[in-house]
């Protein structure tokens, strides 16, 4: 199971771009667009394959709170915008993350606090698309977050954005 997901994550069609602030990750994934908003807004769901585990619904302005894990110190969730099912905009603590939607892809884009970790983040999150894409392809993949990304071609996705966005490899926090 382990080498078939690693296989998924590191052939995922991610295209990555730091385009001034932003860090846009373009993600093909198996899935109409109805299942894509729900898999970027249900707790339900995220909690299969995101960081991201919202206490509520990301469907409506607001304030949220989320938590990676149940023990977990809470961030920042709030949603500060969405549009007609196919887009949404919140924070995850001190970042802000803009979902785009269409049939079969994702276009994501982060403002980053710190723009200089950027290679951590698209690493991170092609690890937890790859789950997604498994999970919509109806596949029974955990979750992996944190440090069990290692084990998944992180390191190696990690140093390749680096390399791509012409920045410094950082190991994670």
């Amino acid at each position: 199971m382990t080498t078939g997901i690693a296989t998924r994550i590191r052939t995922l069609p991610v295209t990555v771009e730091l385009a001034d602030e932003p860090l846009i990750l373009e993600a093909d994934l198996g899935g109409s667009a109805e299942e894509l908003w729900q898999a970027v807004t249900d707790p339900e769901v995220l909690q299969r394959w995101s960081p991201v585990v919202p206490e509520r619904p990301l469907t409506s302005v607001g304030p949220a709170l989320s938590r990676e894990t149940p023990e977990a110190d809470p961030v920042a969730a709030d949603v500060l915008a969405i549009a007609d099912g196919r887009a949404l905009t919140h924070r995850w603590g001190d970042d802000v993350i803009e979902w785009a939607i269409e049939d079969g892809r994702l276009v994501v884009q982060m403002r980053l606090v710190r723009p200089d970790l950027a290679p951590l983040s698209a690493a991170g999150w092609q690890v937890c698309l790859g789950v997604l894409d498994a999970l919509l392809d109806g596949e029974d993949q955990e979750r992996i977050i944190g440090m069990d990304a290692m084990a998944y071609g992180w390191v190696e996705l990690n140093e390749a954005y680096a390399a791509q966005l012409g920045l410094e490899v950082h190991a994670p926090e």
